[in-house]
């Protein structure tokens, strides 16, 4: 199959992003070479030095992201632990005892830290949603 100038033109985007292969930009090189006035088009340095920025940049917003969805399940399982502790019980001297805010009403300090980690669950979320990281 010969390469035409408009498979050059199509491929283009590709080789000045710095994302084709090795055959492709060899392919697209030797064109170019042949072809002064598509090669007025190409800006092969631009690719070169911007592909690896972009490759790097993409590599810390996908570990921001995970770190952040680690952090909003943390956070998650916190809230849930806070909300249901007070419902809790265990068994002491051979009666249950029950953490409920009518035995002890220092238990709704835990609702204060449930509510506050809904509301960090809530920011995080929506800044994943929205790209705000």
């Amino acid at each position: 199959m010969e390469v035409t100038r408009d498979i050059v033109i199509d491929l283009m985007p590709l080789y000045e992003s710095g994302e084709a292969s090795r055959d492709t930009r060899a392919v697209v090189e030797e064109f170019l070479r042949r072809d002064p006035s598509l090669a007025g088009l190409a800006t092969p340095d631009v690719a070169a030095v911007t592909s690896p920025a972009l490759t790097e940049l993409e590599r810390r917003t996908i570990e921001k992201t995970r770190a952040t969805i680690r952090q909003r399940s943390w956070i998650l399982a916190l809230a849930i632990l806070c909300m249901l502790l007070p419902f809790s019980f265990a068994f002491l001297d051979g009666q249950i005892r029950f953490f409920m805010l009518r035995d002890v009403p220092e238990s709704a300090l835990l609702f204060v830290g449930a509510a506050a980690f809904w509301w960090m669950y809530g920011r995080l979320t929506r800044s994943l949603r929205h790209g705000g990281l």
